[in-house]
């Protein structure tokens, strides 16, 4: 409708700057024609876009409405998930309400799971990601599972979903523990410099850097069943191109914002410093990865020895079993590997820091004490060389809970669109096609209808106890969006839980943890397609004996 209105009024208006033209050039006619179409035009688009369709024409106006503030500033500025999460709470509404972002976009907050479930479970591939939000995603994840669409997909689903099935994550549980033992002593090495006058062993560490360490190095090695050795090395040059390339920096809000408002590839050529390490550091990411692949090929058609890629369970690594498949093509598998990288590693080093960063709290440290408790009375230390398996980890009830719970009050993903590709009903609502529909596990998971008055609380015990403990006392479990939700939602879920709790387990159990100064801390968060504190997390570990 607005490209219509907007098209017409333009060409009529650049056909009539034509006809009154005193040049008899046939060519310059046109291109002057063109030129005054486009000038009219754009700013017609503009004006229709931004002002008169969302404030006065939109079907959708007339649904529960966020407020504007902060002035005509609003205008200008992508809204964050803490302010989606206070409209949350504080616009009445039923089962969602519009949005007026940057330049005035209809975005459509779901908030409701009966609303939830149409767009990402019933009819989930009835609605598409942006053609900006694509391309941004698809530069760091390659056209893998996570971008993917429609029947490419569902395709790519069917043949990774036995790679994650329930009994192999399981078995990667001891692969998982060993990390985290790696990770105990090497924070260990690091603090043990300058032992204070009574020998206690602390120091100041940036959990942040090590979360990202023992990220890269689990899904090197359940992911490719090559050990990245980020852990011991962080100078290795796959740990420091990802880094560069994921660490946001001052610049990195920019390039995201102009990423979504114009066109990403575009942006990835300003001469900006953070481009070039992006560049940089996904091009050896990307020369890493084909290499491996090229390798793992070659020793399959060579009959080479597998006992390199299999457990002790004899289960591949995940890019080893997709080969196995025969389904994808070299390009996809350096996709897929990609997307392995980039959603494996990045989101589950996040959720490291925020658990880390909540537990040092002092307001949290009865929790932090209380699941030290819990894990040094059930697991062996990481100093011992015990094997621990999903048995182990799975029986420790208050883990799971801290778990859970610091993936809840801090949502590594932030939040996820998707665009209807025709005019569709939610809850009786009409929603037009292209429209930005929205579910935002950053508010959703600490939303007051249904979480409680405590919802910003880091509580633990709402796992424990009550009638709808499984769901953390919400009553539905598509409250708890960390993960997604239907033929979309996560394929590492069981994967992410695991390797969590295990780094948890090690962690906790060793060390003490507070933040510098001992006093509360506070973090600057950057919201894009993940949440990342700005500048890391330092914070005070002391090293605990007697276990």
């Amino acid at each position: 409708m607005s490209n219509i209105v907007a098209s017409s009024i333009a060409i009529f208006c650049g056909c009539a700057a034509t006809y009154y033209s005193n040049d008899s050039s046939a060519t310059f006619s046109y291109l002057k024609a063109a030129a005054s179409s486009a000038s009219i035009y754009l700013p017609l688009q503009l004006i229709w876009s931004c002002f008169l369709y969302p404030l006065y024409f939109s079907p959708l106006r007339k649904l529960p409405q966020a407020p504007r503030v902060g002035g005509w500033k609003s205008f200008f500025t992508i809204t964050s998930p803490p302010q989606v999460l206070e409209y949350m709470d504080t616009v009445p509404h039923e089962h969602f309400f519009r949005m007026l972002d940057i330049f005035n976009k209809e975005i459509v907050i779901l908030t409701d799971p009966k609303a939830i479930t149409q767009p990402y479970q019933t009819d989930a591939y009835e609605y598409v990601k942006s053609v900006n939000g694509k391309k941004i995603i698809e530069a760091i994840l390659g056209n893998g599972l996570v971008v993917a669409e429609g029947h490419d997909h569902k395709y790519q689903k069917k043949h990774l979903a036995p790679v994650f099935n329930f009994r192999v994550v399981k078995n990667l549980y001891p692969l998982f523990w060993k990390k985290s033992s790696e990770l105990v002593s090497s924070i260990i090495a690091e603090i043990d410099t300058k032992p204070n006058s009574s020998g206690v062993i602390s120091g100041t560490v940036d959990i942040d850097e090590w979360s990202g360490r023992i990220g890269l190095d689990i899904i090197g090695k359940a992911g490719f069943g090559s050990d990245f050795n980020a852990i011991t090395n962080p100078h290795s040059p796959l740990n420091t191109s990802y880094r560069e390339a994921f660490i946001p920096d001052s610049k990195s809000a920019l390039i995201f914002l102009l990423s979504v408002l114009t066109y990403p590839p575009l942006i990835r050529l300003l001469p900006l410093e953070k481009n070039r390490q992006v560049r940089e550091g996904m091009n050896m990411v990307n020369s890493y990865l084909r290499d491996l692949i090229s390798q793992r090929k070659s020793d399959m058609l060579k009959n080479v020895d597998e006992s390199d890629y299999l457990d002790k369970t004899g289960h591949r690594d995940i890019i080893s079993s997709a080969m196995k498949t025969n389904a994808f093509t070299t390009e996809n598998l350096v996709d897929q590997s990609k997307t392995l990288l980039g959603a494996g590693h990045e989101t589950s080093s996040v959720a490291i820091t925020f658990a880390i960063y909540l537990l040092s709290q002092p307001k949290y440290a009865h929790i932090q004490q209380r699941l030290r408790d819990e894990i040094r009375a059930n697991l062996p230390s990481p100093s011992s060389g015990v094997e621990v398996n999903a048995e182990l980890l799975d029986k420790l009830p208050y883990l799971d809970a801290v778990s859970k719970e610091s993936m809840r009050v801090w949502s590594p993903v932030t939040r996820t669109s998707r665009l209807p590709l025709h005019d569709v009903q939610i809850c009786g609502v009409t929603i037009p096609k292209g429209t930005t529909v929205q579910m935002v596990p950053w508010a959703l998971n600490k939303a007051k209808i249904h979480w409680g008055e405590d919802a910003r609380e880091f509580n633990p015990e709402r796992w424990l106890v009550g009638e709808n403990k499984a769901n953390g006392g919400a009553a539905s479990s598509l409250a708890y969006a960390t993960f997604g939700t239907g033929p979309r939602g996560c394929i590492g879920k069981g994967f992410a839980i695991g390797e969590n709790k295990a780094i948890l387990a090690a962690l906790i159990g060793s060390f003490d943890f507070k933040p510098v100064g001992g006093k509360e801390q506070k973090v600057d968060i950057m919201y894009g397609v993940t949440a990342r504190i700005v500048g890391g997390l330092k914070v005070d570990v002391t090293l605990l004996d007697d276990w």
